[in-house]
């Protein structure tokens, strides 16, 4: 496993030498602070009822650490071992994994695969693919993988997430138009998925 924080892909690169770090972290406290709500993607997660979830993309941890403090065991997986690091030093008694979505493997599944803040976009073109059915087999039977992302004209389409995810055996359950479960208009930017192992 690499240490290079820009090994995910072109864009990804381009995003990390375009960010400082200190204010991205920060501006999810800030929101915090002014009484607004950052947690969203939680939110929407919640609904499900989830006992285990799998934070996907983890990045500095604020998914994970929010699901953890309503109850959830979570594990974080990233890439980027600088936002990793910033997840530890949040939350040290997390279980947070240096690796790859595209061919990690945790040895067991989750309620709840979620994977927000764009993270499949970020992936390298070829490997998109892998990276979805990889996170779809760390669904267990009845549980539920979510992603939230842009449509770049170069990003995954949601036909796209739809066939990745009918690959490893999960159906489709809901597309929203964003974490607050806006309807899904003509010609959106962003969707929120939700696809389902059956139980059975």
């Amino acid at each position: 496993m690499t240490d290079d924080p820009t090994a995910g892909s072109t864009e990804w690169a381009q995003w990390r030498k375009a960010v400082d770090l200190d204010e991205y972290e920060s501006r999810w406290d800030r929101i915090a602070e002014q009484g607004a709500n950052p947690h969203g993607e939680v939110d929407f997660v919640m609904q499900f009822a989830p006992k285990t979830a799998l934070d996907a993309g983890c990045g500095f941890g604020r998914v994970g650490i929010e699901l953890t403090a309503r109850g959830v065991d979570v594990v974080g997986v990233d890439l980027d071992p600088d936002l990793l690091e910033r997840a530890k030093r949040r939350a040290p008694k997390l279980d947070w994994r240096l690796a790859d979505l595209a061919t990690v493997v945790i040895g067991r599944q989750f309620d709840v695969v979620v994977v927000a803040g764009n993270v499949i976009g970020f992936v390298e073109a070829p490997n998109r693919a892998d990276a979805v059915q990889n996170c779809a087999r760390h669904v267990a039977p009845g549980g539920w993988l979510i992603m939230g992302n842009q449509l770049k004209s170069s990003w995954p389409t949601i036909a796209e997430l739809d066939e990745w995810c009918g690959r490893e055996g999960l159906v489709p359950a809901g597309h929203k138009a964003g974490w607050e479960g806006e309807i899904l208009a003509d010609a959106p930017d962003y969707v929120v998925t939700v696809h389902q192992r059956p139980s059975s």
